[in-house]
C-alpha cells in the first residue's frame, strides 16, 4: 500500500509525490478528504457568545466557570448509538462473536 498527498483539481486527483508504479499499472484508490478547518454548521448567536467568554477567561477558574454554562448542541437529541447501529444494518457489519473459539454460547 502506498500512502500519498493528492489534490482534487478540475475532476482529476493530482498527485503531489511521486510513486513508483509502473506505466498503465492498475491500481485502487481510497479517498480520505482531509478536514478544512471550517465547521459543519455555523455556529448559533449563544455558542459565539460562549466562545467569546470563554476566549475572555483570565485563569483556569474563570475558563471552568464559563464551560459550567455551555450552550447544549441543536444536535443533543442525536444518538449516536443508533446511528452505528443503523450504519452496520446497511452495511451488513456482523458483530464478532464474543467467543471465537465457540466453545461458550452466550
Amino acid at each position: 500500500m502506498i500512502n500519498v498527498p493528492a489534490v482534487y483539481e478540475n475532476g482529476v486527483l493530482r498527485l503531489t509525490e511521486p510513486v513508483s508504479l509502473r506505466e498503465g499499472q492498475r491500481v485502487q484508490v481510497a479517498v480520505y478528504p482531509e478536514p478544512d478547518g471550517s465547521p459543519l454548521r455555523p455556529p448559533t448567536a449563544e455558542e459565539e457568545a460562549y466562545l467569546r467568554r470563554l476566549k475572555a477567561a483570565k485563569s483556569l477558574q474563570e475558563m471552568y466557570a464559563v464551560m459550567e454554562t455551555a450552550p447544549s448542541s441543536p444536535e443533543a437529541d442525536f444518538d449516536i448509538l443508533a446511528a452505528i447501529n443503523e450504519s452496520r444494518r446497511l452495511t451488513g457489519f456482523r458483530m464478532p462473536d464474543s467467543d471465537p473459539t465457540g466453545e461458550n454460547p452466550g
